[in-house]
């Protein structure tokens, strides 16, 4: 009898604690199915690859070594315009002694690509095909420094002739400037190498950024 009803007692006690603990069970398969969802959802979260692209601004792909050269000498009468650089000519003629100053820089004409003009629509995502497609601005070029150093390679003046001063030598540095740039600008063949090369960097570039995030690369750049 006391047997019976020890057992009777535990089995109540059991069958009152068994809607608590369907309770908990319950909520923990509730708390365990948001979690999973909250994590699926952070997952799902598409990545902006177009914002991460921009963040790089300015992308410098490839860059030239230009050397630009001229001299200071005085006038000759062929090479004067007008009555006054003419009358100099004669003048300078009839002076004793020799003046000369060579002169010289380097420059760098750089190509890039400003990341900043890149649009939402130009990067597309295909998560099925796992491909990115990128479409890049244009390549664009630009010279390093206004300001470069200018180099006095050769200098001789003699007898009664004039030293070289400051104001002659920023002349020539400006007439160098002004030349460097016309040059460039007509021979096409400068900023085609450069585009060239900086296209095959750019494409290689990319291919890895796409690569890199589990994606084919396809990349064309605009004219």
């Amino acid at each position: 009898m006391k047997i019976m009803t020890r057992f009777q007692a535990c089995k109540s006690r059991f069958g009152r604690g068994l809607p608590i603990l369907f309770s908990l069970l319950f909520a923990m398969l509730i708390a365990s199915g948001c979690t999973r969802k909250e994590e699926e959802s952070v997952k799902a979260e598409p990545v902006d690859y177009a914002a991460l692209i921009r963040s790089t601004n300015k992308l410098i792909l490839s860059e030239m070594t230009i050397n630009k050269m001229a001299s200071i000498d005085d006038l000759k009468f062929d090479e004067a315009k007008g009555s006054r650089q003419q009358l100099n000519a004669v003048l300078n003629w009839f002076k004793i002694g020799t003046r000369k100053g060579a002169y010289s820089y380097n420059t760098y004409l750089r190509a890039f690509i400003d990341l900043n003009e890149l649009k939402l629509s130009d990067v597309e995502v295909d998560t099925v095909a796992k491909v990115m497609r990128i479409h890049l601005p244009e390549i664009k070029t630009e010279f390093i420094g206004r300001d470069v150093q200018l180099r006095e390679d050769h200098y001789r003046v003699t007898g009664l002739r004039t030293q070289i001063n400051l104001e002659e030598r920023a002349r020539v540095k400006e007439a160098m400037n002004a030349s460097l740039k016309r040059e460039v600008e007509e021979r096409a063949g400068f900023k085609e190498r450069l585009k060239a090369s900086a296209k095959g960097k750019a494409v290689a570039y990319f291919t890895a950024f796409a690569e890199g995030n589990g994606f084919r690369a396809e990349i064309d750049i605009k004219d």
